[in-house]
This record gives structure tokens, sequence and C-alpha cells, in this order.
């Protein structure tokens, strides 16, 4: 949706609906560049793993203290405090990842860690990216150290989570205290409008998904019709923000996008000769 006569734009509200965080707690901190973290689907580099669900309340929440400014005798003269932006995460998820970034520590065999403070000494690459239900992307990419945790109440019946507050440190590397990209819908290498869907080797069972700029569909019958590969694909426009999407014809089939998108497929077939799903 454009600008309206007032200026304002529904389409330009973030309405957060997912995202993640991701780590790298071994080898050399790598991050990614400029270009590589402004397509979709996103190449995170190796070593990256991420930290699971969050709460539903508990996305990053941005943060920090600007501290205090210096002043001259002249008056109107300033320059800015030592910054330090932060950025607070509930994770909800209580694994051996989790356990790992909070207290630094790997478990032994038996699932033990010893605590040795309330937070680790190390800092690490940290990856945050927030999607929004219209279809654009925020993502932040920096060294960071965990500086709080604060873990729920344990309540029965209630997620128990671990609002982690990270600090982003200044890095010569990164230029800055992290980089950071606001991500258009379809903003993908390779995006287009209409794509090819086929069908080879005449599979007699089994399933094929569709991936829609990395988002993959619900599983979709080997020898489904065009309304059922439309519904499978428009069923994911909450997480896309891709609605309207057309499928024609029987096989082969042209799948057609509002806006251009990458198509990419996985499957799962059974039976016939080399079966597989091609989208072109």
């Amino acid at each position: 949706m454009a600008q309206d006569a007032e200026g304002n734009d529904l389409g330009a509200v973030g309405v957060p609906i997912t995202g993640f965080a991701a780590v790298q707690l071994t080898g050399g901190p790598t991050f990614v560049e400029s270009a590589a973290g402004a397509v979709t689907p996103l190449t995170l580099p190796a070593g990256y793993e991420k930290v699971g669900l969050f709460k539903v309340d508990g996305g990053p929440q941005e943060g920090g203290d600007a501290g205090d400014a210096i002043e001259f005798f002249q008056q109107g003269y300033k320059l800015a405090g030592d910054d330090q932006p932060t950025i607070v995460i509930n994770l909800a998820q209580f694994d051996e990842r989790v356990r790992r970034l909070i207290t630094g520590q790997t478990p032994d065999s038996n699932g033990m860690v010893v605590i040795k403070g309330l937070t680790p000494d190390g800092v690490f690459p940290l990856f945050v990216v927030t999607k929004y239900k219209n279809g654009w992307s925020r993502r932040r990419n920096g060294l960071a150290r965990v500086s709080a945790v604060e873990a729920d109440q344990e309540t029965r019946g209630e997620v128990n989570g671990r609002a982690v507050t990270f600090e982003w440190i200044y890095d010569e590397t990164i230029g800055g205290f992290y980089r950071d990209w606001l991500v258009p819908p379809g903003a993908a290498a390779g995006a287009k409008t209409a794509w090819d869907v086929e069908i080879e080797g005449a599979p007699t069972g089994g399933t094929f998904t569709l991936l829609v700029n990395g988002t993959p569909t619900a599983p979709i019958a080997h020898n489904a019709a065009a309304a059922a590969i439309t519904s499978a694909l428009n069923g994911i426009s909450g997480v896309t923000g891709l609605a309207g999407i057309t499928t024609s014809g029987s096989g082969p089939f042209t799948v057609t996008f509002p806006s251009a998108a990458v198509l990419t497929a996985t499957d799962a077939f059974t039976g016939g000769t080399d079966p597989q799903v091609v989208v072109s």
C-alpha cells in the first residue's frame, strides 16, 4: 500500500510475526557482509547456532545507555557520552545451547555445569532477525556479550523463560556496534514473479514442499492439482507477507506471485524413476 494523502502507509507498519537469534560460540568470529545480509533467503556463516523459541511477549527489545554527555565551557557544545546499546530477548527454550550461552560452560556427559558467575566472560557474534507481517525484515549482526540473565519465576503451566540481555560490543571489524539491515519483501537473489514447477520421474506417492523466500509450505501431495498448490502457498502468507498467489496448468504448473520472490522446493517422493520436483 502506498502513502495516502496524509502521508500514512499501513503497509509500512511493523507488526512482528516471527524471527530468530543465532550465536557463534566457537571458532573465530565471522560476520555477514552488507550484500549477503540484504537478500532472502538469508544464509548465515558456518558456526552460527539458533537459540530456539522466544516467549510470545519476549521478542527482541532494544535499549542501552547513552552515557553522560561531555559538555564544554562554551555553551551549546557537547560530545555524545559513552554509548552502550543492548538488546533483550526472553528465551523460552532451556537446552544445551542456551545453557552454554548463559553460563559459558559445556555440560559434561551427565548434563552438569559448574557455575562460576552470574554471566559468562566471553564475547561472540550475535545475529538477530525480526520478520514483520508486511513482508519486511530487520536484521542485526555484531559482536556481543551476555550482561544479565533474569529467569522467570517458575509457575505451574506457564513457559519458564530467561530474559537474556546482550550488550553490543564496539568492534572495528564491524565498524561500530552492529550492522543493521531493513530488508523489503522480495529482496532476494534471483527473485521473480513467475515460476514453473514440474514433477519429474512419475512418482506414485509421497509429497513435496515449496519454499517462498525460505519459508516452507505444508507438504503437498505428489499428484496435487493447481488449486492445492495455490492453497499451500497462500497458507503461509502470514509469514511471507505474500497473498493472492495463483497457480495455473496441470503439470508443469506456473506459480505467479504479486511481487518478486524466490521459490525453491524439496521432495519426499516414492515410486517412479528418479522422481524430483524442479522449480525454474
